[in-house]
């Protein structure tokens, strides 16, 4: 009996894995975001390779320039709320913003609102 449960639940695990796996993939392939967490002592290693990433260090969007550093907020077109460091953007027109316990890339063209919050402390 328990080893019943325990082979089932060995089973759940192993079947669920791929199927998750899959949903994430289809995740980022339609909204092109992702966000990958990071502990918060690794934060200066995350913002380094991050600034490699996305080097161009200045975005134009709706008549704002934005700088590498400022505290953002950010409104996608699927009505999410990000709060976090502007890092930069690439030539695939990815934007990548620092939150305290993620890093989040994201496509330019399904950002509807950008304001900043406040420099950079």
């Amino acid at each position: 009996m328990l080893q019943d449960i325990l082979f089932a639940g060995i089973l759940a695990f192993i079947l669920m894995w791929p199927i998750q796996a899959a949903f994430r993939i289809i995740k980022v392939i339609f909204t092109r975001s992702t966000e990958i967490g990071y502990h918060h002592h690794d934060a200066d290693t995350v913002i380094e390779h991050c600034c490699n990433l996305f080097p161009e260090d200045i975005l134009r969007f709706n008549g704002a320039i934005f700088q590498r550093g400022m505290v953002v907020q950010v409104t996608t077109n699927t009505h999410r709320t990000i709060e976090g460091q502007f890092i930069g953007t690439n030539k695939d027109n990815m934007v990548c913003f620092v939150t305290p316990s993620s890093v989040v890339a994201h496509k330019l063209g399904n950002i509807e609102k950008m304001s900043m919050v406040r420099e950079r402390d």
